[in-house]
């Protein structure tokens, strides 16, 4: 399976077809095959406008949120993601009163979001992200959830359509 490293400045692909560039790979004569697992492509999306507290915004001139994203572009780097999930960074997911803020998001499945992370849950989020793109239907197992991410999911809602 291919791989990739994101860019520094957020988003691991662009374009419009980012989310289904990655369900695909392409054949020797440049046609697209779709891959055999049947998992859609998933992003997972972290807020770099979290702060750290009310009273104590920032640190350094930075938000805890990015703080999070180098934690996970630094492991990224290391390890990159599978060409079927993308990493973009965004400046909100509306978790505002409960930063830091990670959601994750397929067509077809379950879209979840986790408040209350920080730079040290960075594998974390990492493994939570295989995970929910290796689901069927977003539905990752409590066993399957890191230790440190339990407890935290503050949005689910169902998939679209």
């Amino acid at each position: 399976m291919a791989t990739r490293k994101p860019s520094k400045q957020g988003a691991t692909r662009s374009g419009a077809g980012r989310a289904r560039a990655g369900a695909a790979k392409r054949t020797a004569r440049g046609s697209r095959t779709t891959k055999s697992s049947g998992n859609a492509p998933a992003t997972f999306y972290i807020c770099r406008s979290c702060v750290w507290s009310e009273s104590a915004r920032e640190r350094d001139g930075k938000r805890q949120g990015t703080f999070l994203l180098e934690a996970v572009h630094d492991l990224v780097e290391a390890a990159p993601l599978p060409e079927a999930l993308n990493l973009r960074a965004v400046y909100c997911l509306n978790g505002c009163t409960s930063p830091c803020n990670v959601g994750f998001r397929a067509a077809g499945k379950h879209h979840v979001r986790f408040s209350h992370l920080t730079p040290e849950n960075a594998a974390d989020v990492i493994a939570y992200a295989r995970a929910y793109q290796a689901s069927k239907t977003g539905e990752v197992s409590e066993d399957e959830t890191p230790a440190a991410m339990r407890g935290k999911m503050t949005v689910h809602t169902p998939p679209i359509g």
